[in-house]
């Protein structure tokens, strides 16, 4: 594991860390981000997933099953994020879509350009997601603004990247 999924499970938290079951989100019941309706299996009995148990998942299901710990910094954080949300398929596309750049900062650029770009085409397709639309907005930019304007917390003697 790299050391950068402490620091960026850390930040998922601030943007997935807290409870929600809104009507108009296919997910439904989301807790730490993690829908029972596409993982019950994190609610057995019925229970919500802990932060802790919600860390394990994100480590085995987001990162290690995507290939974050193959991607230099800061793209291992932004597919990372991706592949929260919007998902895995969506932020696949973006990594297909982007793959090449050689500087990892462009490639991030990029990335989250389509990813901007898929969240208004939803929001084209379905208006009752404009709701959305700020918050995606804003996580976007804010990723870029964390990891390329240097103030990721990490240690990126470790990682190779920065």
């Amino acid at each position: 594991m790299r050391n950068n999924f402490d620091s960026w499970i850390e930040n998922l938290k601030e943007w997935e860390g807290f409870r929600s079951n809104d009507p108009d989100d296919p997910g439904g019941r989301t807790v730490y981000g993690i829908s029972e309706r596409y993982f019950p299996g994190m609610y057995s009995g019925g229970r919500e997933p802990t932060w802790e148990e919600a860390k394990e998942f994100y480590l085995k299901e987001i990162w290690v099953k995507n290939g974050c710990d193959e991607l230099p910094f800061p793209m291992d954080v932004a597919h990372g994020d991706g592949c929260v949300n919007p998902g895995p398929g969506a932020a696949n596309a973006f990594l297909e879509l982007t793959s090449e750049h050689t500087d990892p900062t462009k490639r991030l650029i990029e990335y989250q350009c389509h990813r901007l770009r898929y969240y208004l085409r939803k929001v084209r397709g379905s208006p009752v997601k404009l709701k959305y639309l700020a918050g995606w907005a804003d996580r976007c930019l804010d990723l870029i603004e964390r990891t390329s304007l240097s103030i990721w917390s990490i240690d990126t003697t470790k990682t190779g990247g920065g």
